[in-house]
């Protein structure tokens, strides 16, 4: 015999919706709630699956149920809950929710709800079941149903169908770890629960390494607070859980990285307050780290969690000097007083040794005679350059296990030194990149042509082209082409000068030969004239560069059949003549003569600058570098202080290098 009823919700749809909203392992550790308040001892939860994924959820317990006096009663109604009026359970345990919110946050899992509870009045054992549906969540169909003569228990259970796509593809598989932080501390203080996910049980105990409570005082609050640290064994969690006085986990905070130094401990840190439940039974816990009093209670927690944990470090640090010195292998000697600068190098010496002994499998595994060495060259490693090789250690040990392969197999290619020379010469050359854009463009007026700018770029030469290389400087193009006549073949007896336009010699800034032979006997050439950055490029300019490659075209006393000349000129700007001459489409970008395996070109400075940058794209993403104002300095300073314009020298405050300390750093 079954009776029917239709309860109706006094709430909107819309905020019905609202209430509901959640995520998918809050909406079940909401339901996990009810079950524990409902006083039940255990807990099981079911994800269950078809080939297209999750198919329906079901949580049973065996709590007290709900009773059709108690649907009646409170279902109509949000804040009306049967809780409201209890501070415990019937056993004594305290309540987790009060308002009668938490049943609807169960449509953010799915649109049917089901539930089936046997419950006991006056000795007798009854069965209701309750059916909500989310397109019309205010309105409760309820059944009651009587009891097998054989039901001797109370039990609930909770059904769950319809789910909707996102659940239905969503990944549950860390569903236990999650819900181990937020019940851990819960099950560990009442240890006869028992909560069950797919049949596998959350065990605090293997979960928890320890637990350790302080007492949180703040001036502007009153009442109880306190923070409770769970650390985890194999859990990876940093996470700070706001809670009710009485423990139960209402919400997670947002944890601010920055102001939490776990040192590498995992964590999970749960605030139980007086403040909280008022701001609970307000409706306003979000806005928690928006109050005064709140801002400043996280930051007495914060601050809490900090002193634990450097006090764990600091502990395991000294068991762990204690051990070394206990082996014999510790490099240095006991002593009562130290200076602050033999504290920071031994306090250095132990921060690296014990990466080292942490991250190096072979390190734990070697005898102690062969610790001993290796700390002993460590410590005189530290000694010589530590700023070095701490960085060195860090950044090789901080490498995860593919990354780590990978450096393997590359070592067995090429040695350490030549990788380091690489990334060093793409760093350079960012940095030399950044520092020849500032003087070409913020000090054009004191930068000189010949005295200055050329001299910095004898050793720069692979900004204009990556295959050419630096040969030649400030030479008359006759000597310039001497230089290389082994190459070109041989001159006949008229030894007179190669003339510009039959009139005069010619002068070029940099000569550049490409660095490999096209094929045997066969060469490429570039001669690049640079321009004071404040004289423009004009008619008169490229008039100038095509003269140096018609000297070369016209001059017959030069096998040109195998060589190919580029001619190029740069400056800061190019007049507008210029700039459409260099632009004609019937030529190559920047082109302004092409004829005869002779090519001449003019270059505002920005696009030599921005086409190297482009050429360094790719190492530069790989390197993750980005030159800054310190590292540029530095390396002008370094390699070409003597050719830098004063005002550069004054605005970038560079340092002072002797010609001892390029030396050193060099080797």
């Amino acid at each position: 015999m079954s009776s029917s009823n239709t309860i109706t919700v006094n709430l909107s749809n819309d905020h019905i919706r609202r209430v509901s909203k959640s995520t998918p392992v809050r909406a079940i550790e909401e339901l996990v709630w009810n079950s524990l308040d409902a006083d039940a001892t255990k807990v099981s939860i079911r994800i269950n699956k078809n080939g297209l994924g999750n198919e329906s959820i079901t949580i049973d317990d065996n709590g007290e149920g709900i009773s059709i006096k108690q649907a009646n009663n409170f279902l109509s109604y949000i804040g009306n809950s049967w809780k409201a009026k209890k501070e415990e359970t019937t056993s004594g345990r305290p309540l987790h929710g009060q308002k009668g919110e938490g049943r609807f946050k169960t449509f953010s899992l799915g649109n049917f709800i089901e539930w089936d509870s046997t419950y006991k009045e006056q000795e007798t054992f009854h069965r209701i079941k309750i059916y909500f549906k989310s397109d019309n969540g205010n309105k409760l169909e309820t059944i009651r149903e009587q009891c097998d003569s054989n039901v001797n228990k109370t039990r609930h259970r909770v059904t769950i169908t319809n789910l909707p796509k996102k659940i239905t593809n969503y990944d549950f598989d860390d569903l236990k770890e999650e819900l181990t932080q937020t019940f851990a501390a819960h099950l560990y203080s009442y240890p006869e629960i028992k909560i069950y996910i797919d049949g596998y049980e959350i065990e605090p105990n293997e979960a928890i390494h320890e637990i350790t409570s302080y007492e949180v005082e703040t001036s502007g609050l009153e009442g109880s607070h306190t923070v409770r640290i769970i650390e985890w064994t194999n859990i990876k969690s940093k996470q700070l859980f706001l809670c009710k006085k009485n423990g139960t986990v209402l919400k997670d905070s947002r944890m601010e990285s920055s102001r939490i130094r776990s040192l590498g401990y995992s964590f999970s840190a749960y605030l139980l307050s007086d403040y909280i439940n008022e701001l609970d039974s307000e409706h306003t816990l979000d806005l928690l780290d928006m109050q005064v009093e709140g801002k400043e209670l996280l930051s007495e927690t914060y601050k809490k969690i900090n002193e634990h944990f450097k006090r764990r470090k600091e502990k395991e640090d000294q068991a762990r000097l204690d051990r070394w010195k206990n082996l014999g292998i510790y490099p240095f000697e006991d002593a009562v007083d130290l200076g602050s600068i033999e504290k920071a190098k031994r306090g250095l010496f132990d921060i690296i040794a014990s990466k080292v002994e942490d991250n190096l499998p072979k390190f734990e595994k070697a005898d102690n005679r062969t610790k001993k060495f290796t700390f002993k060259l460590l410590s005189q490693s530290l000694q010589d350059n530590p700023q070095s090789i701490q960085k060195i250690i860090t950044e090789v040990l901080n490498l995860n296990q593919e990354e780590q392969d990978n450096f393997a197999q590359l070592l067995n290619k090429t040695s350490l030194s030549s990788i380091i020379k690489s990334a060093k010469i793409v760093a350079d050359r960012l940095d030399f990149l950044e520092g020849l854009e500032s003087l070409v463009f913020n000090h054009k007026k004191t930068l000189l042509e010949r005295d200055q700018l050329h001299k910095i770029l004898d050793n720069e030469a692979w900004i204009f082209d990556e295959h050419f290389a630096l040969s030649g400087t400030e030479k008359r193009l006759e000597e310039v082409l001497e230089i290389h006549l082994k190459e070109l073949g041989q001159r006949s007896d008229d030894d007179s000068p190669v003339l510009i336009n039959g009139e005069k010699q010619g002068r070029v800034d940099l000569m550049l030969s490409k660095a490999v032979q096209v094929r045997p006997g066969h060469y490429d050439y570039l001669v690049v004239e640079l321009k004071r950055p404040s004289q423009n490029i004009n008619d008169k300019v490229i008039s100038q560069i095509m003269g140096y490659g018609m000297a070369v075209k016209d001059d017959a006393r030069f096998d040109k059949s195998k060589s190919n000349w580029k001619f190029i000129v740069v400056s800061d700007e190019l007049d507008k003549m210029a700039e459409a001459r260099s632009t004609e489409k019937s030529r190559p970008h920047r082109c302004v003569y092409h004829e005869d395996k002779i090519e001449v070109y003019a270059f505002p400075w920005s696009e030599v600058i921005s086409n190297a940058k482009a050429r360094l794209k790719f190492y530069q993403d790989q390197l993750q570098y980005e030159a800054d104002n310190e590292t540029t300095n530095t390396y002008l300073t370094k390699m070409y202080k003597e050719f830098l314009p004063n005002d550069y020298k004054s605005t970038a405050q560079l340092t002072e290098y002797s010609a001892e300390d390029i030396n050193k750093e060099a080797s």
